[in-house]
């Protein structure tokens, strides 16, 4: 395997590890409950929990519906507004142990309080169990006073849920949040996008069939074309401003082109991000590339200043 001269050694071992560890697993272990074990099990080994980490465990809830959440935070890290976050993991997987470090990063990078949700997956729970948990959770710190400005972030299936969580906050006639952030989104559920097949060689990270099985799970008997679960199908006109992160080499690559181009056609800001030769979410890696901590510095600062 080769790598782009212009990528850090740390960033090669880890498109490295990607490649010929995280990927294989994604392909064949075909049960989400023992993949959620192992992820949970490898999360301390491969991701770097920041110095000073602490937690607060919480339970959003609104109009009857409640959700698990956690605020990840850095001990004296100054905290004005919240920053909801959504995981990746294809809707089927994705935890606290796999997420604290990047959700505490970024709250810190931003100088937000921010909040893991703990949506409900697929396939126990197909759509839309996770849209409607991040819409509980987004109305519990709509009514919290002390929760201040919110800005919405979600990497993968979390940026899908974000998308879909602005279409819907649009629809109920909420307070839009003053930003939104979509890392490597997959915004287009028929899977149709060239890059899928096109990059399934140069994505380190996630295997095609993967994603389709994952899909299957989330979507069940419902049209995927419909712009809750394909948000590049959606009116995004009178969204807050967002930020794109995507790379040119992984399978999503045309669903973060297409959807930066979708939104701005209806007048959105965005901002964007776009990389070649990284690992899908290299965000992941905070704290032990130079990339995702240049990466993660800029989202941090993007929020603070739409804030």
């Amino acid at each position: 395997m080769t790598h782009p001269a212009n990528l850090s050694r740390q960033q090669q071992f880890f498109n490295t590890w990607a490649r010929y560890a995280q990927r294989p697993s994604l392909l064949y272990i075909k049960n989400p409950r023992v993949m959620r074990f192992l992820t949970n099990l490898t999360a301390p080994m491969t991701y770097k929990r920041p110095a000073n980490m602490l937690q607060k465990q919480m339970i959003l809830s609104h109009d009857g519906a409640t959700v698990p959440a956690t605020t990840c935070y850095i001990k004296h890290q100054p905290m004005d507004g919240t920053l909801l976050y959504l995981h990746g993991g294809g809707f089927v997987i994705g935890s606290l142990p796999m997420y604290q470090h990047l959700v505490a990063s970024l709250g810190q990078a931003a100088q937000m309080r921010a909040v893991f949700v703990d949506y409900r997956m697929a396939p126990e729970h197909p759509f839309p169990a996770a849209l409607d948990d991040a819409v509980t959770a987004y109305q519990a710190l709509l009514a919290d006073p002390e929760a201040g400005p919110i800005s919405i972030a979600g990497d993968s299936a979390g940026g899908n849920l974000v998308l879909a969580l602005l279409l819907k906050i649009k629809d109920l006639g909420l307070a839009m949040p003053r930003a939104a952030v979509a890392l490597s989104p997959v915004v287009d559920l028929s899977l149709s996008n060239p890059s899928f097949t096109a990059n399934a060689d140069t994505d380190h990270l996630l295997p095609g069939d993967w994603g389709k099985r994952c899909i299957d799970d989330y979507v069940g008997s419902h049209d995927r074309t419909a712009p809750l679960l394909s948000p590049i199908h959606g009116d995004f006109t009178g969204c807050p401003p967002v930020l794109v992160h995507y790379d040119t080499t992984e399978v999503l690559a045309d669903d973060g082109a297409k959807i930066v181009d979708h939104l701005q056609s209806h007048g959105v800001h965005v901002e964007t991000e776009v990389t070649s030769g990284l690992t899908h979410v290299w965000h992941l890696n905070v704290g032990r590339t130079p990339e995702a901590d240049t990466s993660v510095a800029a989202i941090g600062a993007f929020l603070h200043n739409h804030r």
